[in-house]
């Protein structure tokens, strides 16, 4: 009884521990619409372009290897 209330006591330590990302990588919200030249490889920034659905802004990424843009929904 006592080596499973460890064990989850540890588990439960390292999802809080895991969960807390520095304010550093947090998405930013940009007021004018990204383009391949204003991303860093692997960011990703928020912009509502008026194409989502309701209570949804896009969300836009350009690929660490590739020349590319990508642009997916998701809530606000």
């Amino acid at each position: 009884m006592g080596r499973s209330i460890l064990v989850l006591m540890f588990t439960s330590l390292l999802l809080v521990a895991g969960s807390s990302a520095p304010a550093s990588a947090a998405i930013r919200t940009v007021t004018s619409k990204p383009t391949l030249e204003s991303l860093e490889p692997g960011q990703a920034v928020l912009y509502d372009d008026k194409k989502c659905p309701s209570g949804m802004i896009a969300k836009y990424r350009k690929a660490p290897k590739r020349s590319s843009i990508s642009r997916t929904c998701v809530h606000q």
